[in-house]
């Protein structure tokens, strides 16, 4: 018996000793190369600093625009749907937790039997009532790890359905942003296109009475008619991308196609500097990032998970209640029954199945790995590329200033000149058609610019705090 008792305890031992070397522990193996993951120059990088970390409703400062953020979190599909879906990752994982403890069930049952008189059973017997009320239950000991990783899982699941709505509700911030401001651009042009149309049509009744005056030629009417309905077409894209523009900030808020309250100034809104922080921050700001690293953890708990299928399981299972041929003697002592039984359960040949799963939770892990390695290096291209358009946006606006003011000058000496007969009207027609040209593309430009100071602050990971 005491050698028994030995080889028992040796087995016990050498099964807990192995177990921690079934299931692994997850350790980050990614590396997030500070010197080189952004393509940018030092002076915007600042190891403290980061203006991603910035609340959204600090870094707009615009209040309308903060109204229609703060209602599009509170009502957008998206959102809503993404919240929905942390719940059920919530039911699960508390599902998962539930796997290291035991099943109980209760059962309450009633019999009759009728057995055949010609029978020893039936001839002893006769006929048979039984009344039985217990209850079963059934533990698995998780000696591998195996409950341990499911657990793990499902709690990566959740922590990655968080930061799925994180992401959505960053790039819903974003949009609002982008179209709240693409309408006062819109507005702007609107405003350039308005001026233009008055002054063309004032131009057309001075061109019409030169002409009949003999001074011009039909043609310089007709150019100037031409530049009249040239701006008029555009006055009507315009006006048309301002509705779509407040159609989509009303979709995004949950709404119907309305009109939407907006300031007039866009291009003064953003002040601080662009301090973009380490890479290395990208994995706790962005919520994409954080979600690849989620998914991967959640594959590596697969692995472990298939890797104790190996091993055999330990099951107890316990039974006990009451029994007795009459209701009454229910609570009789001698009607009480108990059943205990211990369980080893051990594959051996199963067509391959557990060893296929194994290979393919492997494979599925190095997917989530690439995944997860693909989504730094894509945050970091972002980064990168939005400084850099930032910069040469400010380049472009300085020299567009530039441009515009000369061809203001072109319009008025051009103008000067015609009157003194110095030109002919053609030149003043080229000059004022660049000059509306510049002019709009001036406001484009600005609009970019703006555009992508939002998409630096999504791609730092601003926007969901």
């Amino acid at each position: 018996m005491h050698k028994i008792k030995y080889i028992w305890m040796g087995v016990l031992i050498s099964t807990l000793f192995s177990s921690c070397l079934i299931r692994k522990e997850y350790n980050r193996t990614v590396e997030v190369d500070n010197d080189h993951l952004y393509r940018i120059s030092n002076e915007n990088v600042d190891k403290s600093e980061n203006f991603g970390q910035i609340q959204w409703s600090d870094f707009f400062k615009d209040s309308l625009l903060n109204n229609y953020i703060q209602k599009s979190i509170s009502n957008n599909y998206d959102v809503r749907i993404a919240l929905e879906n942390v719940e059920i990752a919530k039911s699960l994982f508390l599902q998962g937790k539930s796997v290291n403890l035991p099943s109980i069930n209760g059962n309450v049952g009633a019999g009759y039997t009728q057995n055949s008189a010609n029978t020893p059973v039936g001839s002893v017997f006769g006929n048979q009532q039984q009344y039985n009320v217990g209850v079963d239950v059934s533990w698995e000991a998780d000696i591998w790890g195996k409950l341990k990783a499911t657990t793990e899982a499902s709690r990566m699941n959740l922590l990655t359905q968080e930061e799925v709505k994180k992401a959505i509700v960053s790039d819903l911030v974003s949009q609002v942003a982008y179209n709240y401001y693409r309408l006062i651009g819109y507005d702007k042009q609107k405003e350039i296109l308005l001026k233009t149309i008055k002054s063309r049509e004032e131009s057309l009744e001075v061109t019409q009475a030169l002409y009949e005056s003999g001074e011009l030629t039909l043609v310089a009417v007709k150019q100037t008619e031409a530049l009249l309905y040239n701006s008029k077409v555009l006055l009507v894209e315009a006006e048309k991308n301002i509705e779509i523009s407040e159609n989509a900030i009303s979709f995004l808020m949950g709404e119907a196609g309305q009109s939407i309250e907006r300031d007039s100034i866009f291009n003064d809104q953003f002040d601080f500097q662009l301090d973009v922080g380490l890479p290395i921050q990208l994995l706790e700001n962005r919520p994409d990032v954080k979600a690849a690293e989620y998914n991967l953890i959640t594959a590596f708990e697969n692995v472990n998970i298939a890797k104790a299928n190996f091993y055999p399981s330990f099951r107890i299972t316990a039974s006990g209640g009451l029994q007795s041929i009459q209701v009454q003697d229910w609570f009789n002592p001698q009607s009480f029954l108990f059943n205990v039984l211990g369980q080893v359960t051990q594959p051996i040949w199963n067509q391959r199945q557990i060893k296929t799963n194994y290979e393919i939770t492997q494979s599925q892990e190095k997917i989530a790995l690439h995944n997860f390695e693909k989504q730094i290096l894509l945050a970091g291209q972002e980064v990168s590329n939005s400084v850099l358009i930032i910069d040469k946006q400010e380049q472009k606006i300085i020299n567009q200033e530039a441009e515009c003011e000369a061809y203001r000058l072109a319009v008025q000496y051009s103008q000067d000149l015609l009157v003194s007969g110095s030109a002919n009207y053609l030149e003043v027609v080229t000059a004022r058609q660049n000059l509306l040209a510049s002019e709009l593309i001036l406001v484009n430009n600005k609009l970019d610019k703006i555009t992508e100071l939002i998409r630096l602050y999504r791609a730092l990971g601003g926007g969901w705090s």
